[in-house]
């Protein structure tokens, strides 16, 4: 049977999970962030999809927990029209699965180098 001690300690660890997530910097590039149940990210950015590509062409959200390879990346092209070149409903397509994995994912976050 699970006590209100019990509760509490699980309340004040993702407290703090998201306290420390809130606190770090995000990487260089990362547009938008979400957090997952674990206290891990998942973070979107906009990349190229080709080695050879000189711009920005689609979006990307992965997720930094320890062992979760999780991905979704959604390129620019189809959503492309007129005055807009596909980015921001990429990017809304992308936020979805983002928020999606960070609901359910388990992966703990990857623990602080230090020296």
């Amino acid at each position: 049977m699970i006590g209100a001690s019990d509760i509490r300690r699980v309340s004040e660890m993702e407290r703090q999970a998201r306290q420390q997530a809130e606190a770090a910097a995000w990487p260089e590039g990362v547009i938008a962030r979400y957090l997952t149940v674990a206290g891990a990210t998942v973070d979107i950015r906009h990349d190229m999809a080709l080695i050879h590509d000189t711009e920005p062409n689609l979006t990307i959200a992965s997720c930094n927990g320890e062992g979760c390879t999780a991905t979704h990346f959604e390129k620019w092209g189809p959503y492309a029209f007129r005055t807009d070149n596909g980015s921001k409903a990429a990017d809304q397509e992308v936020g979805k699965w983002a928020q999606a994995h960070a609901e359910k994912c388990r992966a703990l976050p990857r623990p602080a180098v230090t020296e």
